[in-house]
């Protein structure tokens, strides 16, 4: 990188992290700025290049291990001595992206919530509330399982290719016009990681690489899972970045009632285990095992056999992988940091106070 390009990129770095900082502190002007008039940009000309069903941030993170490799070698063999040289590349490379990052799509982090924007209130919930939702969530779940065509004996099938997943999922957000959604026209479809193994040893389902404006799935995960999982990303795509709120923006997606059966029984399927998941926090396990209850035996084999897939890779990896993405969330002041993610049970009972919860 020459010299004078990579004092350019060490100087934006400082006045990004500044204009984040001033961001957070204006989300309307943000919202107005970046959200709705720069962001729906990015994402269009993400969406008209890369068009392809592979997963071009697989590609260049290949690219970018192999080159880095190939100076640590050098450099072990005595062959390149510029230390300083490397250093000053390596870090000006981190500052790059770094300030691609942010002006690819992390200012969206300092736009209005999903909840404000929606005027849904994300507060505290009742424990008998959340208790009785869920039971309702698995009632409907089994419903819909019943108008599946699935197999009795086995975990649920999706009745698409993955292409055509995409194109449900896409069709399902332009239905929902979630508040503030910038984008209104088919984006970057989303991609099948062939690095599932590695993720599923990390504990992570899917992400969103904003250099190149993929949503990404882990493909090994079941099934059932994959709907949510999928339209998660796709939120996160849609610049919905607080973890709970892409759930609850997936949720919306998938439980509609123009929706194919499948994304419903998805749907409904993770209310299930995200409203008793929080209900087994403060009530005492005879009402969680009733509660349960109400879930057929065809739903109860997917969700055995979604945290069957997922204890398997249990491990120092995805521990490690936890912290960070912690980190990662708190530095971007989102409140609660990777706890976020259990954020969608407030909004699920803001949803079902409306009595919206249930279509």
């Amino acid at each position: 990188m020459r010299r004078w390009l990579r004092n350019w990129v060490l100087a934006l770095l400082p006045l990004t992290v500044v204009s984040f900082v001033v961001a957070l502190r204006f989300p309307d002007a943000t919202e107005s700025l970046y959200s709705q008039s720069a962001y729906p940009w990015v994402a269009r000309a993400f969406a008209s290049v890369n068009r392809v069903t592979f997963s071009l941030a697989e590609i260049f993170a290949l690219v970018g291990l192999a080159a880095g490799l190939a100076v640590i070698f050098r450099i072990w063999r005595g062959r390149d001595r510029r230390w300083a040289r490397t250093f000053s590349f390596a870090a000006s490379s981190a500052a790059s992206l770094v300030v691609l990052f942010f002006l690819l799509w992390g200012f969206n982090y300092a736009r209005p919530s999903l909840a404000t924007r929606s005027a849904l209130s994300a507060n505290d919930v009742d424990a008998a509330a959340v208790i009785s939702a869920g039971t309702r969530a698995a009632e409907l779940a089994s419903s819909l399982y019943q108008t599946l065509e699935t197999q009795q004996a086995a975990p649920s099938v999706i009745p698409f290719t993955f292409e055509a997943l995409n194109r449900e999922l896409d069709a399902a957000f332009e239905q929902l016009k979630l508040p503030g959604d910038p984008i209104d026209f088919e984006p970057t479809p989303v991609k099948p990681l062939s690095s599932s193994l590695l993720w599923s040893y990390l504990g992570i389902s899917g992400i969103f690489i904003p250099f190149t404006g993929e949503p990404s799935v882990n493909v090994l995960q079941p099934d059932a899972a994959l709907p949510i999982v999928i339209a998660h990303e796709k939120a996160h795509q849609r610049g919905v970045t607080h973890e709970g709120e892409a759930n609850f923006a997936a949720f919306l997606a998938c439980a509609q009632e123009s929706s194919p059966p499948y994304l419903r029984y998805a749907a409904y399927l993770f209310a299930t285990r995200y409203l008793l998941g929080e209900a087994s926090s403060y009530l005492p396990q005879s009402d969680l095992e009733q509660a349960w209850a109400h879930l057929d035996e065809g739903p109860t084999r997917d969700v055995r056999a979604i945290h069957e897939f997922w204890r398997r890779y249990e491990g120092p990896a995805s521990r490690a992988a936890s912290r960070a993405n912690d980190h990662y969330l708190k530095t971007l002041q989102v409140p609660g940091g990777a706890e976020s993610y259990g954020t969608v049970v407030q909004l699920l009972m803001a949803l079902d106070a409306r009595g919206k919860l249930f279509q």
